[in-house]
């Protein structure tokens, strides 16, 4: 991360940085980091962000164990302690890039513990559900609330414009069909592509 050439003390906002947290936060957070930003202005944002990963974690990840619980809550806990205690943007970087993988890893179920391994080929071992398994589970509306947001941006292949499917189904809909039956009945192939997973 380099120091701004215009002002001492500064560092340079990366654009992707600025818009990450504009996609999660919101369009004030794009005016409050951008360009460049004092290292006290990064511990917080990412001090922030670090936050919402754990409060995020607890508000969505129903019916994990306990232990698995308290070990993403102190790791978050301890970068937050990290990021406090950092004295440059170099250990603050380095603090975040150890912690965003241990994060990831301890959400699928672990950490690995590969360290005493000779082999250097691990393929074989990144199953990771030796104490818990992740499981994702959709529900009806979730699946609706899902396929309606892929159609209003248009990120199915094959398909038409938003408006233009609303047309579709307003014009051959059963009576009572709700959208999503319908969606199922006129386009099979698509929505099994879309929401049923083949071992």
């Amino acid at each position: 991360m380099k120091e701004s050439r215009f002002t001492k003390g500064y560092y340079e906002v990366d654009l992707g940085l600025t818009l990450l947290f504009n996609q999660i936060y919101g369009e004030d957070e794009y005016y409050r980091f951008k360009e460049n930003a004092t290292l006290p202005e990064y511990k917080k944002q990412f001090s922030k962000l670090v936050k919402t990963i754990g409060k995020s974690f607890n508000d969505t990840c129903k019916n994990t164990d306990n232990l698995h619980l308290k070990e993403i809550n102190e790791l978050v806990e301890n970068q937050l302690i990290l990021i406090k205690k950092v004295k440059t943007i170099e250990k603050l970087y380095q603090s975040l890039i150890i912690f965003f993988p241990k994060i990831c890893l301890l959400i699928i179920g672990k950490i690995p513990q590969n360290g005493i391994k000779r082999k250097r080929d691990n393929r074989g071992i990144w199953n990771l559900n030796q104490f818990r398994q992740i499981e994702y589970k959709q529900n009806k509306n979730q699946k609706f609330e899902q396929l309606l947001n892929l159609i209003k941006n248009e990120r199915i292949k094959g398909l038409g414009t938003h408006r233009e499917e609303l047309k579709k189904y307003e014009s051959t809909r059963l009576t009572n069909e709700s959208f999503i039956n319908w969606f199922i009945r006129k386009y099979p192939e698509i929505y099994f592509d879309l929401f049923e997973r083949t071992e």
